[in-house]
């Protein structure tokens, strides 16, 4: 899905307030953003500048998730101004099929709204001349949104009952919205699950959101966007869905924020070198490599541009979450790089 205009999101620096990022007091809320931060949150990755190592040339193929057109679209346009003689072309045709075109070798870099799984990994197990490297590029906001009408005001989560299986303390799920609103008026409204279509990056969290550790998995509507899906919520007395936060804004619903407990246990999918709450999807860059030797030199002057203070401001352009310094070094090493802290 293609992102919003800029008159129609909010500003980066607003973005950045609302960074998902654990608060010290261990229960985090997924609080609304403020009207304006004081202080230019990216200022902190002013010093992690794109260098350049040399003039390179060639072609990079950018493929995957929709969730990244704009920020992809971005880095291309400003890797280009250095390097004018590299050529950037992007197919927006979804994560499963980004990361299926890398393995293919129709893609240079796939993106991905999902973590890479034992499967993706799996596959490339079996190429004796290239291996996978991910790493995270950014992230984006998810925020949960039920009927306007609906009482509930927050969204209890654990790790291992994730939403629907803490309905009634025994594990069993609610499925019924008064378990979770304790509205004796809604004992006979269904929470009916609206969500993006299997392959989703947005889906795939929304699974795990929903049922954490276990093994249930709720009847699910699917939508082809965001914003067929949030105008069926708003239509729906007992609709829930996950949805980007641009669109959690729209009339008719209501957004809710995920409450975390204190000293919950990290997702075993937990980003390196990150503390962010699990309302907050990391973006990924998957990139083959020789299993021997160095990445081309052009696909990783792209990478360095990502993982630049340039680069991060092209996420954020595009109403994402750039990373922090922390988070960038972190990924670097996931690249094998020499990194200067």
């Amino acid at each position: 899905m293609a992102r919003t205009t800029q008159s129609t999101r909010l500003s980066f620096l607003q973005l950045m307030a609302a960074g998902c990022l654990l608060a010290a007091g261990g229960v985090t809320r997924a609080q609304p953003p403020a009207a304006a931060p004081a202080a230019n949150p990216l200022a902190d990755l002013a010093t992690i500048p794109y260098q350049p190592k040399a003039a390179t040339q060639g072609t990079i193929r950018l493929a995957g998730s929709s969730t990244l057109q704009q920020a992809a679209a971005h880095w291309c346009q400003g890797f280009s101004r250095v390097h004018p003689a590299v050529t950037c072309s992007i197919d927006t045709v979804g994560s499963d099929a980004g990361l299926e075109a890398l393995l293919a070798g129709t893609a240079d870099v796939a993106l991905s709204s999902r973590p890479v799984t034992d499967a993706d990994r799996a596959a490339w197990e079996k190429r004796p001349d290239r291996r996978m490297v991910v790493v995270v590029a950014g992230f984006d906001h998810l925020v949960w949104i039920v009927h306007a009408s609906n009482p509930i005001a927050e969204l209890p989560w654990t790790p291992d009952k994730g939403i629907l299986r803490g309905g009634d303390g025994q594990g069993q799920s609610a499925d019924r919205w008064d378990a979770l609103n304790g509205s004796a008026e809604w004992k006979d409204v269904p929470v009916h699950v609206h969500g993006r279509g299997l392959g989703s990056g947005t889906r795939w969290h929304m699974d795990r959101l929903l049922a954490g550790a276990a093994s249930y998995r709720p009847p699910v509507t699917d939508h082809d966007t965001e914003a067929a899906l949030v105008e069926a919520v708003a239509a729906d007395r007992g609709g829930l869905g996950l949805v980007g936060d641009e669109h959690a804004r729209w009339p008719g619903v209501k957004r809710l924020p995920l409450v975390v407990p204190a000293h919950a246990s990290p997702l075993s999918d937990a980003v390196v070198g990150s503390d962010r709450t699990p309302d907050c999807r990391p973006l990924f860059l998957a990139v083959a490599v020789p299993k021997e030797g160095e990445m081309p030199a052009h696909l990783r002057e792209f990478m360095a541009y990502v993982l630049s203070y340039p680069g991060q401001l092209d996420v954020a352009k595009d109403g994402l979450l750039p990373l922090t310094r922390a988070e960038i070094h972190a990924q670097k090493e996931v690249l094998g790089w020499a990194v200067e802290r």
